[in-house]
Parts: C-alpha cells; structure tokens; sequence
C-alpha cells in the first residue's frame, strides 16, 4: 500500500498565533523555509477574521495571548467538532493549561523556550499522522455499515446520521486501517497515538473501539470487524 502519511508542504496551510513579535517572526520565517504556506496573527480575534473551516490544515497557538487565549479558541473550535489537530505553545510553568489543552482535543504542545529544530520536527509529525485527504491515498471509503469521508472526517452510519471523530479518534481510525488483520498491542497503539512516554488508560483505546463498533458494525454487540483480543491487543478485520 501507498504510503499514508505522505503530504506535501507546499500544499499545507498552517495558521500562526503569537503575540510575541520576535517568537511569530522567527516561527513563520522558518515554516516558510519549509515550504509551508503559512498565516501569521498576534492575537486570536485577528485569526476568528480571516478564519474559515477548511482553511488551514494545522494551528499553532499560544495558549496565554492579550485578549482571548488559545485554550478559549479551541474549546469554541473543538465544541464544532472540528478535527483539525492544533499545536499549543506554552509557558513553562502552565502544566494545568497543558492538560487543559489536551482534554479540548489538542495534539501536541510544545513549551518555551524552545529549539526551532524541535519544533519543526512537532509540525511534521502532526501533518504526518493527521489525516491525509481523500484523493492523496488509497484509503477505503466503506468500512462495514459505514462510510467514511477522509475530507472532514465523517462517518455516515447505516441509518444515515453523520458523525464527526474527534482528532485522536481520526487517529486511531487511520491505523486500523491501515494495519489490518493482525492484532496491534495497547503500546503500539498509544504510541503512535499519544507518542512514547505518556502514561494513557487503556480506557482511552478500549472507547475508541466502542465507537467504531457502533459506527461500522452491524451488531456493536457481537463485532466482526473492530475486535479486541483480551492481554493481547485489537484488530481491525477487513476483507483481503
């Protein structure tokens, strides 16, 4: 199969806000050396005027800004069910708006001061797992009793009702799909998900594989497809 997470940075579009003038200069001069088509804002009423869904393929936000703060957008962004993954930028000393961001639906955060390298390697990673668009990779657009629009990730049940995945959600779909029949372990899972060293509940996985069976299956009680195989992991079971 095609690589899925091939994208190219002259198509991606990346919207920048920070208030510090020499952090948003220094920030979009190197995306922009990366080809990246990038929007630079120093506060986040700028960016709700020019902001349109669609627009941009990942934020990047300080999360303490003059007037309303990154964690303020995201909460009206995510409330939406958008799925576009956001990069926060903090303070060192803001844990408490850290976790905050990630229960919004954040993907990644990265805290100041900071290596540029480090930084950039964060937006490649995020561009690289986030969902890829629908003409790009060979994904499958029926997956059981559902079908699945990669654009803005939507899943469209048998009983026709629409239902948007949150970020993570998206994630962990994609890999399944991508991985199917073989057993993937929690680890692998959270790995690829919440990256290495992160302590996350197996409850996290096991919700994710709750929705799929409601979304896909068409018994979510007795699941042909979304399976999960006790001490050794899930699977995604799909016609060869």
């Amino acid at each position: 199969m095609e690589n899925l997470t091939k994208r190219n940075a002259e198509r991606t579009s990346i919207a920048l806000v920070e208030d510090d003038d020499t952090i948003r200069e220094l920030i979009e001069i190197n995306l922009k050396s990366e080809n990246y088509q990038v929007d630079s804002f120093f506060s986040i009423e700028q960016l709700e005027k020019n902001y349109k869904p669609g627009l941009y393929d990942l934020l990047i936000l300080d999360i303490m800004l003059p007037g309303k703060s990154g964690l303020t957008f995201a909460e009206k962004l995510y409330s939406t069910s958008s799925t576009i993954p956001t990069l926060f930028i903090s303070a060192l000393n803001q844990e408490a708006k850290i976790r905050e961001a990630y229960r919004l639906g954040a993907i990644d955060y990265i805290i100041k001061p900071f290596a540029i390298d480090l930084l950039l390697q964060k937006i490649r990673n995020l561009l690289l797992h986030f969902i890829p668009r629908t003409g790009e990779v060979n994904l499958p657009i029926e997956v059981g009793t559902g079908k699945i629009n990669w654009d803005l990730m939507e899943i469209t049940t048998s009983t026709k009702e629409t239902v948007n995945l949150s970020p993570k959600e998206s994630q962990a779909l994609l890999y399944f799909l991508q991985n199917p029949n073989r057993i993937i372990t929690r680890k692998e899972l959270i790995s690829y998900i919440w990256g290495e060293d992160v302590f996350v509940s197996g409850r996290n996985i096991d919700n994710f594989l709750v929705k799929f069976r409601k979304l896909f299956e068409a018994d979510a009680s007795d699941p042909k497809i979304f399976l999960t195989f006790p001490k050794k992991g899930y699977a995604c079971r799909l016609n060869e």
